[in-house]
Parts: C-alpha cells; sequence; structure tokens
C-alpha cells in the first residue's frame, strides 16, 4: 500500500503575521514610546482605538496621565524597563500595551529612524532607508515636537535577534572569553539546562577566578553565578534602555521590598562612583537594604551607548556575598571591551 503525503503546509494552517503598531511622542527631554504587537486579526479589533489614545494623551509632571483609559482596558503589572503596561482583551486573547522612555536624542530623524528598523527586525522586515523607516507623522497635542506613528505586517518567525538593541546586532571585533552567552531576567533560583548559544563578537572579557557559567537565555550578554551554592549571587551583562534614576529607584525597591523614598533614591545617585568601562564613563551603585550587611544586595553598573541604550552589568545576591565579590567585579569592569 502507498500513500501520498503532501509536501506543502495547508493554507489554513500557515502562521498568521503580526501587526505592530507604535507611537514616539517626544515631551521634554524624553521620547515617549506607546507599542503593541499581536495577531494581525487581534490587532484590528484595537487599532482605531490605539490611534486615538496616543493622540490624546496627556502629560503630568512629565509623565503620560493614565487615570483614564478606554473601555475594557485595564493597567498590567509592572515589567522591567517599562513606565506602564495595559491590557486589552479582545477575541479570544489579551492584547499587551508597553509605554515605555529614552532619553531624546538630537538628530531626531536618525533617532526615529534607528527604532523603526529595530522594529522592523523584530516582525522580520528588511531595514529601511526611507525617512523614519516609513514611519508617519501623527498628531499628539501634548507632545513637545512632531510625534511618529508606525503601523507594520510582518511575520516574526523570521526575525533574527529582534530583542537586542541596535548596538548588540552591530559588528564588533574580537571573541567572547568568558563562556555562553545567556539571557533572561536575574535569577537564583537553579537553572534548567539548556543548550549554550554561540559565542559571538559583541563582547570581550576576562572571567574572574571561581566564577561560574550562569543561566542562558537570549538576552544576557553574558552571565554567571558567584560565591558559596546556599549563598549565591547572580551577575548578568545586558544592554536595554530606561531612566537612570527610575532603574536605580527599581532596584532599590527590589532589595527593600516596597516603595522607596525620594532621599533614600537620590543618596544613591550621589554616591555612585565614577568608573571606566571600556573607555567610557560609567557610574557603580552599591545597593544595600537599610541594614548594609543583612539581606540582598546589589552592585550594578551602567555604561551608557548610543541610541539612548545602556550597558547593564549587575550583581543580585546576599549582601555578604556581594560584597565579597567586590574585587572581583572590579576586575570583570576593567576588562570589558565592546
Amino acid at each position: 500500500m502507498t500513500y501520498s503525503v503532501p509536501t506543502k503546509v495547508p493554507e489554513q494552517l500557515l502562521p498568521g503575521k503580526d501587526r505592530m503598531l507604535a507611537a514616539m511622542v517626544p515631551k521634554d527631554d524624553q521620547v515617549w514610546f506607546f507599542k503593541v504587537t499581536g495577531p494581525e486579526e487581534s490587532i484590528a479589533t484595537i487599532d482605531k482605538a490605539f490611534e486615538t489614545f496616543v493622540k490624546s494623551i496627556e502629560f503630568s509632571a512629565g509623565k503620560p496621565d493614565l487615570a483614564e483609559l478606554p473601555d475594557g482596558w485595564r493597567r498590567g503589572g509592572e515589567k522591567p524597563f517599562r513606565y506602564a503596561s495595559i491590557d486589552v482583551m479582545v477575541p479570544g486573547k489579551q492584547l499587551d500595551i508597553s509605554i515605555s522612555k529614552l532619553s531624546k536624542q538630537d538628530d531626531w530623524d536618525k533617532y526615529v529612524a534607528m527604532n523603526v528598523n529595530r522594529w522592523r527586525g523584530q516582525l522580520g522586515l528588511e531595514s529601511s532607508e526611507d525617512k523614519w523607516a516609513g514611519g508617519d507623522s501623527i498628531d499628539v497635542a501634548s507632545a513637545d515636537g512632531q510625534s511618529v506613528w508606525v503601523d507594520m505586517l510582518g511575520d516574526p518567525s523570521k526575525a533574527s535577534n529582534s530583542m537586542a538593541p541596535p548596538f548588540a546586532r552591530g559588528p564588533m571585533s574580537g571573541s567572547m572569553a568568558g563562556g555562553p552567552m545567556s539571557g533572561g531576567p536575574p535569577s537564583t533560583s537553579p537553572a534548567k539546562e539548556t543548550a549554550a548559544p554561540k559565542a559571538d563578537s559583541r563582547l570581550k572579557f576576562d572571567t574572574p577566578e571561581g566564577w561560574r557559567d550562569g543561566k542562558k537565555s537570549m538576552m544576557r550578554l553574558a552571565a554567571f553565578n558567584v560565591g558559596p551554592e546556599d549563598t549565591e549571587a547572580v551577575i548578568t551583562v545586558m544592554q536595554a534602555g530606561g531612566d537612570l534614576r527610575a532603574n536605580v529607584a527599581r532596584w532599590i525597591g527590589q532589595i527593600r521590598q516596597g516603595q522607596v523614598p525620594d532621599d533614600v533614591v537620590d543618596q544613591a545617585m550621589a554616591d555612585a562612583q565614577e568608573v571606566k568601562v571600556a573607555g567610557r564613563d560609567a557610574k557603580r551603585y552599591v545597593l544595600t537594604g537599610e541594614k548594609a550587611d543583612e539581606g540582598d544586595a546589589i552592585d550594578a553598573t551602567i555604561v551608557p551607548l548610543e541610541g539612548g541604550f545602556s550597558m547593564f552589568v549587575k550583581m543580585t545576591g546576599p549582601a555578604a556575598t556581594v560584597s565579597d565579590q567586590n574585587d572581583a567585579m572590579v576586575e570583570f569592569l576593567e576588562s570589558l571591551k565592546f
């Protein structure tokens, strides 16, 4: 008996395309990003409402006023590098609207094109040389200057490392010297065994003695576990955006478990160490709980990059372990090149 096996996937089983709606709204010295991505048919149910929401956004004390949202929209949980998230239920799916900000750059057209091309990469689209990489103008009455609207359709399965900032995907010299690439949010829980991604040339460093390869995933350029296994700290190297003070406040909140008074954040900002990393001026923050030798601590260095992004070198773990690794962290920072 013979069988005829089709070699072409039926059209009804092919994955649909994703659609992205996004806006860049300049305000004061910041640029606010409003973005939602999802299946084409799902985004079609909110496209007009999302555009109206962006056009009518108001700012209070330099931040978007989200007190009143369209019917069916609600504030979502906190997520890294976001000012806010909004959950929108549509038939069969919950859409996630992200709101974030980055520092404004002098060359607006170039800055817009860089970000839009990054989004194009997330949808598996080729970069565009057009003005704003194909983005259009949108009238936002509260904006300080021209806002930009993006409406794109693509296939995310064709994307290549589209989550990484442009600097991370650019060509760089040298070789990865300290182990496989790693990623994901910092975690002190046991890591599942995963295949190590191939080393690439975006980063060079010397691995201090005793540092062990950490949890692996896409977002991290490097990751390590340090210290005794029962009091282990996690070190990550990754690139992202975000406001400097907001990051420091969030980190203090992580180790002090709650809202952090402004004067505590002010003191942490003032106590930052001025360091050089890969020839760039950087700031190193050693953050502890109310009792410096108890609970968890964070040792984080922020290295400004181009396009509003920064390199984050962050160690999180028990205060004693973080303190013991001070000299090793200095050695690692001095060896970094990118």
